[in-house]
């Protein structure tokens, strides 16, 4: 069932998650201390990476469901390590630790707000980008 949803609604979705993805790599600011510590870097980039899979499959009138599955089998192509790519997954899957829980509903509320402003024609999310990467902090799990 979630394999016909995610191709049902694909071509919606490829369409907003390239439009989101050019505008947010493209600048986006790393969290203070990232750029010294490179999995630190790859854990935000991987967290980035599947929050923006999510929410624009959220945008495309996906389920949830759905949505985290597209979002874990993305996130398995960025080659960020077993290790890493698991600590994500699990966190987004709605861990019961409160900092896990915490990151994951930062990134998912942040990110919500790029796509929505990016699908509704403003490029500029570069204040919403800052905040996530001020406001971040590294969950044990991925340290």
């Amino acid at each position: 069932m979630i394999l016909f949803e995610v191709f049902k609604k694909r071509g919606k979705f490829l369409a907003i998650f390239k439009q989101c993805w050019e505008v947010v790599v493209d600048d986006m600011p790393y969290p203070e201390g990232a750029e010294q510590d490179s999995r630190q870097k790859l854990a935000y980039f991987g967290m980035i990476a599947y929050s923006l899979v999510y929410e624009s499959a959220v945008a495309a009138g996906m389920s949830a469901s759905a949505a985290h599955y597209l979002a874990r089998m993305q996130l398995g192509k960025y080659k960020l390590g077993r290790d890493l790519t698991s600590a994500i997954e699990a966190i987004f899957s709605g861990s019961e630790n409160e900092e896990e829980s915490a990151c994951a509903e930062l990134f998912l509320d942040r990110v919500s707000r790029v796509v929505a402003e990016i699908t509704s024609g403003r490029d500029d999310v570069s204040a919403i980008l800052l905040e996530l990467s001020q406001a971040f902090r590294l969950p044990a799990r991925l340290s």
